[in-house]
């Protein structure tokens, strides 16, 4: 695979949503997430709910493509790939002996040595591991010890709004059988939101670990390179079906409304991570006071730097949702669809018949 990173810079406009809280601090109302600059507030969802719902689809696209899967991780739990370790540690870990009162009892030690092969257990086995990373933390209570980690392959920022929040409050009731009513205060927000995505697509089926042992992985730092096509493609649509029907908390009664403004930048880097530019700006007001302000010129500052660095960076830009058969103006569906084209994950897989080399 040629290309080693992508990300993606959008505009995206939600109404009328509380898709993101801080909670109520003790009072009847519930306050939306805000991020302050200078003397004004901007409304703010955090990456990390974002992140949550875009592993949701990617559990689910998994499991229809046969990519492997824990059971565990399937409910997204976060000590994802504990019990798949401790099932691993029982039969390749060395142990040692603890006292636990007047008797002693043998208990696995994981060791920096076996995290490699530790490391290629978890991500062979489980796509979401793989993906999204784990941090597995091991204590003597549990009759095991170490500790494990993997970052994820892929990271999301804030979506954070271009103009100042627009937040409106609305008071409802709680209806009880003893026909007392509980008063409660929901905001409601509307705003233009920026965001960035950003995937380190050769990270995918790639065990970080490998150079503890350089001499059994040589050759073989990848898992399978068609099972990994499939782990990038999944993750690719997981981001795709997100950001045209997003997912947040906070919907059963305040589901966002989307209103058409869809816009944004693909990048496809073949030389590191691929960079990305926020369609928020900040600048000094009076030469003072910070503010953001929409940065317009954000996608063809992106088309400037793919014409700088010829062959390093492939650039896609889309407008709305899909823009089939108009004009030269790509859609996202048509420009995801050139994405997987271009890293060779269209249902036809690759022309030539070639596998990447490891």
């Amino acid at each position: 695979m040629d290309y080693r990173s992508l990300s993606i810079s959008f505009r995206i406009q939600l109404g009328f949503h509380a898709a993101n809280n801080e909670g109520s601090g003790g009072t009847n109302v519930m306050e939306p997430r805000r991020i302050t600059v200078g003397d004004k507030e901007y409304d703010g969802i955090s990456g990390e709910i974002v992140r949550r719902h875009i592993l949701e689809n990617f559990v689910k696209l998994c499991e229809d493509a046969k990519v492997p899967i824990h059971n565990r991780c399937k409910g997204l739990i976060p000590d994802r790939g504990r019990e798949a370790l401790k099932g691993w540690m029982r039969k390749n870990a060395p142990t040692k002996k603890i006292k636990k009162g007047s008797s002693e009892k043998e208990m696995p030690i994981l060791q920096v040595v076996q995290y490699p092969e530790a490391t290629e257990y978890l991500i062979k086995n489980c796509a979401l591991c793989d993906v999204g990373g784990f941090l597995i933390a091991l204590e003597q209570k549990e009759n095991f010890q170490g500790t494990l980690k993997r970052d994820s392959t892929f990271e999301v920022g804030w979506l954070i709004t271009e103009h100042p929040a627009i937040v409106d409050y609305t008071q409802h009731s709680a209806y009880y059988p003893d026909q007392e009513h509980g008063l409660f205060v929901q905001n409601m927000r509307v705003g233009i939101y920026g965001g960035v995505i950003r995937i380190d697509l050769d990270r995918i089926g790639f065990n970080d670990w490998w150079w503890l042992n350089p001499e059994k992985f040589k050759g073989k730092r990848y898992i399978d390179d068609e099972e990994r096509k499939k782990r990038i493609k999944c993750l690719l649509d997981a981001i795709e079906q997100w950001l045209i029907s997003p997912s947040f908390a906070k919907q059963t009664g305040w589901l966002q409304h989307m209103s058409g403004l869809l816009e944004g930048v693909i990048v496809l880097s073949k030389n590191g991570a691929a960079p990305f530019y926020s369609p928020i700006k900040f600048e000094l007001e009076n030469n003072e006071i910070p503010v953001i302000k929409p940065n317009e010129e954000y996608r063809e500052i992106l088309e400037k730097l793919g014409d700088s660095y010829k062959g390093e960076y492939k650039i896609i830009k889309f407008d709305k949702i899909s823009n089939k058969n108009n004009g030269s103006s790509k859609g996202l569906k048509e420009a995801f669809d050139e994405v997987l084209q271009t890293l060779k994950l269209n249902k036809d897989g690759d022309k030539d018949g070639k596998k990447e080399s490891n």
